[in-house]
């Protein structure tokens, strides 16, 4: 009887560890930056297109979320207009990366800031805190970038 019940536990969590491995994404995320060099010439290259003068200073923390075609990474960075942020998104087709650009928000009524709702299925959907801000969607590199 004790036979039994550890052999029905163990074809249990096998059934279930197959399971699990089947909801993985097929992408996994290739990596943003290079080296540092390469991490502060991007977020450069977003500064320039977004704000005239704006020099970056240091990359204080990058942060990552994956969805399955789509990865994302929050730059939190000081320049010498202060302290800011940038996401830049890696679009997949075929589990190959194809572009890396950068999403901001601009406006002049509100503190405009990307807002970034993930939700229970994994998807990630990037929206402006105000309805009165505009979305900014910039390429940094394109197809071969790595």
């Amino acid at each position: 009887m004790k036979t039994l019940f550890i052999l029905a536990g163990m074809i249990i969590l096998t059934a279930c560890q197959k399971e699990n491995n089947q909801r993985l994404p097929a992408v996994s995320r290739t990596i943003f930056f290079k080296n540092n060099a390469d991490a502060s010439r991007k977020i450069q290259t977003v500064l320039d297109q977004r704000s005239l003068g704006e020099k970056l200073e240091r990359i204080e923390s990058v942060s990552y979320i994956d969805s399955k075609d789509k990865s994302y990474a929050f730059v939190f960075y000081t320049s010498n207009k202060g302290s800011g942020n940038v996401i830049l998104q890696q679009q997949y087709l075929n589990g190959q990366a194809l572009a890396l650009s950068s999403v901001t928000c601009s406006g002049t009524n509100c503190n405009c800031q990307v807002k970034t709702i993930i939700s229970n299925s994994g998807s990630v959907t990037l929206d402006c805190s105000c309805s009165s801000c505009t979305m900014l969607i910039n390429s940094v590199a394109g197809p071969g970038y790595h």
